[in-house]
């Protein structure tokens, strides 16, 4: 009977039916260490290595271990921990390990796992640290990345064969991800797509596009200092089950795009197997700031279409955007062409925001604590709204002047004063200055117009509001929370219809989007006299507490006075000192029939 150590993408270690043993993690990083070592290690130098501190705490933690884990293997087994004096070795017959790749012969097997091993990482949740275990375990990283390398350039020349494409292409991939400055990858990767592009007839691939490199950029002392390459997350629109069963090509086309963007010195790009994992995952940006991606290309599929959008991860701003058919017949012959022009676009953009991105990637405090505001934004509670500004200040503390955080801080003080409907415009005053004051900083920005715009609004300043929203939709035309604040401003601004018009579409480019999205829906249902449809786009919201005076009013004109009095008095219990002659003065409209169509279904609620 013989047991499998798995070590790559999780750790574990598995009787001969595949059944998983309880072993302590630091027992299997052990059985790990000994099987890579291959000889004997003596206990002193085991224990000194796994446990800080004392030797004797070191040793009695080293027994105790060893003690879990020949407690975890029935006794009429072999033992896995062979003892030679002071020494422990592996018992290799009883034990195997997925490190061996160097016993595979076949070489395509031997290159797939090589390209496992790199994909999926060795020990994943260790290394980070700067012990002398999390030194081997990046070693032994280190290790796995040159044998895939080994096997790459052995290769190469094969890369025409079926067999071995797929498999080559995605080992290009990981080693530049592990190393994007590699030139001679780089190099043999860039002259296969050359040679298969110019297998395809003229005109029907367009124009090549040259890899570009990153401009150098100034450092502290005025000398120019080569910046490394900004990293970007390609999120396929499925997982790879999923494709296979729907006979998908959405992921194809991403995967040539990744092939070809790895070719470029701009970009660094994160391997398909980990954009797979963060596409799955439930909290994307956690991944996303785990991995120091400044980009990410998030892609959709919808029945035969594929949209996909380029976001600034560090503004959470969408700067560019496209939607293509699938279209079956020619998708084949297509998809090279698709392929380039997103390219293009991606590597356009890039470079244009280049010095901006350079800002995140170079000051790493400032962006993590500008990036927990974010999150703290995606609630509408007064404590999440004031926990997002102290992080956005402590953004600031960290860099000052810096825009993101600044339009952060603006946002956060409109947010409040919609919340407590109490009328301060200081409020609103200061979140028109930081809003100012990230414009100057950094010049035009989608977020920070979008800052500007709201803040103006409720200072009642509706036109200047339209303005600000307007050019920050021109900087970023599918910047769906712009379109989301146009939308409400135009709300006030009396065109209803329009408003709803524009905030569908804010929907549609973020289908699962914050509460104020479906808010800013239900008022502009309101005021075309939709009041059914105002409360089921209330209903979609994760939280209606805030939109419940709408809903009163939305109930008040169907006449429900039962239904309206219940969101009257949620209205009531979170602001008891509310005021309606007050609250409808503090409401910015262009036209007076809206306050009062307002102000009427509120009094039919009974305010």
């Amino acid at each position: 009977m013989g047991f499998t150590l798995t070590t790559f993408g999780t750790c574990r270690l598995e009787d001969d039916i595949g059944q998983v043993l309880r072993v302590p993690l630091v027992a299997l990083v052990l059985l790990a260490y000994l099987y890579d070592k291959g000889q004997p290690i003596s206990r002193r130098e085991l224990a000194s290595l796994f446990w800080q501190g004392s030797r004797e705490t070191a040793h009695t933690n080293l027994r105790s271990t060893l003690h879990r884990l020949a407690l975890a293997i029935p006794q009429t087994l072999p033992s896995l921990i062979e003892a030679n004096g002071q020494a422990l070795s592996i018992n290799r017959t009883s034990v195997r390990c997925d490190l061996s790749l160097v016993d595979l012969v076949d070489p395509m097997d031997r290159l797939r796992a090589a390209n496992d091993a790199v994909a999926m990482q060795f020990l994943p949740s260790m290394g980070n640290g700067t012990t002398p275990l999390d030194g081997w375990i990046r070693d032994v990283r280190n290790r796995l990345a040159g044998h895939l390398r080994s096997e790459f350039i052995r290769h190469h020349a094969s890369f025409d064969a079926s067999a071995l494409r797929a498999e080559l292409r995605r080992a290009a991939v990981l080693l530049l991800e592990h190393d994007p400055a590699d030139e001679e990858v780089r190099a043999l990767l860039t002259a296969r797509l050359d040679a298969k592009r110019s297998q395809k007839p003229a005109g029907r691939v367009g124009a090549h596009v040259v890899p570009l490199q990153p401009q150098p950029m100034k450092g502290q002392d005025g000398s120019l200092v080569e910046p490394s390459p900004l990293r970007l997350a390609l999120l396929p629109p499925e997982t790879v089950q999923s494709a296979r069963r729907e006979g998908s090509v959405a992921n194809a086309l991403i995967e040539d795009l990744t092939i070809s963007l790895c070719a470029s010195r701009a970009v660094s790009i994160v391997a398909p197997y980990t954009a797979e994992r963060i596409q799955a995952s439930k909290d994307k940006a956690a991944i996303l700031q785990k991995y120091n991606v400044i980009y990410a290309l998030d892609t959709k599929r919808t029945e035969d279409c594929l949209f996909v959008q380029l976001i600034f991860m560090p503004a959470d701003e969408v700067v560019w955007a496209t939607r293509f058919k699938l279209d079956a017949q020619t998708i084949a012959e297509q998809r090279a062409a698709i392929s380039m022009a997103i390219q293009r676009s991606i590597i356009e953009r890039i470079t244009a925001s280049a010095e901006f991105a350079g800002d995140f990637h170079h000051r790493p405090k400032a962006y993590f604590a500008y990036l927990e505001g974010l999150k703290g934004l995606s609630t509408l509670t007064l404590p999440s709204i004031r926990k997002a500004r102290r992080c956005f200040k402590q953004a600031l503390e960290d860099e000052r002047g810096f825009p993101a955080a600044l339009a952060g801080m603006s946002r956060t003080l409109s947010i409040e004063w919609l919340l407590t409907a109490r009328g301060d415009n200081e409020l609103l005053l200061h979140a028109e200055r930081l809003a100012q004051a990230a414009i100057r900083q950094h010049g035009p920005s989608a977020s920070a117009f979008k800052e500007l715009g709201v803040s103006q609004l409720y200072l009642g300043k509706i036109d200047d509001s339209l303005n600000a929203l307007s050019e920050a939709e021109a900087i970023s035309p599918h910047y769906a929370d712009a379109l989301y604040s146009h939308a409400d401003s135009l709300v006030h601004a009396s065109n209803p219809a329009a408003a709803l018009a524009k905030i569908t579409s804010a929907i549609a480019l973020n289908p699962m989007p914050p509460d104020t999205y479906f808010w800013t829906a239900a008022g502009a249902s309101y005021f075309l006299g939709e009041y059914r449809q105002a409360l089921s786009y209330i209903d979609r919201m994760r939280d209606s507490r805030p939109a419940s005076r709408l809903a009163a009013a939305c109930w008040g004109m169907l006449g429900e006075a039962v239904k309206a009095r219940a969101c009257r008095l949620r209205v009531l219990k979170d602001n008891p000192n509310f005021d309606l002659d007050l609250w409808l003065r503090m409401i910015p409209h262009k036209e007076y029939w809206q306050t009062e169509l307002y102000r009427e279904g509120l009094v039919r609620a009974g305010f």
